[in-house]
């Protein structure tokens, strides 16, 4: 909600203070947009971010009964300020995010309990045996639709690599007993859009391996031959030059971007119900998965290359791999 429509609420609910307005950029954030519900926690990070560190990210504010949230048009808000968008740095993708992450180093992810932090295998495992069972009745169906052919075709590749990059991150915990301190995240981190502006609304509390993995997914999926490892490369240096990687961070990241995590979300997005123009991006979506299964195999190949001895990759890899 832009110009008038906010001003209209924000008069009535809000009392803003001339230096809030004065270059301000306002709109309504709706609280299921968050992924963590500590909004107080998350407000005084953006205001120490945006007041004492200089970060570009949204601001919080409190409306009249000193509370966050405010219903507009019926659905719970939260009122959120752009910063200036005047402040862009000249760091490149890897070292922002690097920073970005140095900065919001969490001692303690107490506030934040939704964090996947410690439950992302069984989270994992949980949603891989739910699609096996869908795998198990479509086999008995005697006619299949376009995305469920391909589906059956797919499955088993794709679960293979589940249950590899499952049984990795269980001997990653059990080989380091300390576990990695969680960072500010992203929900599913983009690039320069997920850095400027930070949305707190979008933040996760996790490890830093979370956002990295995204990245280079993108990068897998857009990217070819020489082109693919060079700008993966270049990204991972820039990043490690501002805040180096751990064993158990490369094997996390090397795990998470084995997960299937495109292909699983295209199948349960399929199989919850989907209108039929949303069916045809989704029989899209798992034709691309299928496409790009072997350039995803060889970013996890320059992956084992780079960090070499630093983590066990699956022998079908290290051999070349299946696509």
């Amino acid at each position: 909600m832009t110009g008038t429509d906010w001003q209209a609420v924000a008069g009535r609910e809000y009392r803003l203070q001339k230096e809030d307005t004065a270059h301000a950029r306002f709109f309504f954030q709706p609280l299921h947009h968050f992924y963590h519900r500590n909004l107080e926690v998350l407000a005084d990070m953006a205001d120490y971010m945006a007041l004492r560190m200089g970060v570009p990210v949204c601001r919080m504010f409190r409306n009249r009964e000193n509370q966050y949230v405010t219903k507009v048009g019926g659905v719970p808000s939260v009122l959120m300020s752009l910063p200036d968008e005047k402040r862009y740095p000249s760091l490149s993708i890897g070292a922002a995010l690097a920073e970005f992450h140095r900065r919001t180093a969490l001692q303690d992810i107490q506030y934040f309990p939704e964090s996947p932090v410690g439950g992302r295998v069984s989270e994992w495992i949980n949603r891989m045996d739910a699609l096996g069972k869908k795998y198990a009745e479509i086999q008995g169906k005697e006619h299949a639709d376009f995305f469920e052919q391909s589906f059956l075709a797919s499955f088993p590749y794709f679960t293979g690599c589940a249950e590899n990059a499952i049984q990795l991150s269980v001997d990653t915990f059990i080989d380091h007993t300390d576990q990695e301190a969680a960072v500010i995240g992203h929900f599913r981190f983009s690039g320069l859009e997920s850095l400027y502006p930070e949305n707190p609304a979008f933040w996760v509390a996790d490890d830093r391996s979370r956002d990295l993995a995204e990245w280079l997914r993108i990068l897998a999926w857009t990217r070819s031959g020489a082109d693919q490892e060079a700008a993966a490369e270049r990204f991972l240096d820039d990043y490690e030059a501002h805040f180096p990687l751990t064993d158990q961070l490369t094997a996390n990241l090397f795990g998470r971007l084995l997960f299937p995590l495109s292909f699983l979300e295209c199948c349960e997005r399929y199989f919850s119900g989907s209108d039929q123009q949303d069916r045809q991006l989704l029989e899209e979506t798992i034709r691309a998965n299928e496409e790009k299964a072997g350039a995803c195999e060889s970013m996890l190949t320059y992956l084992t290359k780079r960090y070499a001895h630093r983590f066990e990759a699956p022998e079908w890899l290290a051999a070349g791999g299946a696509r």
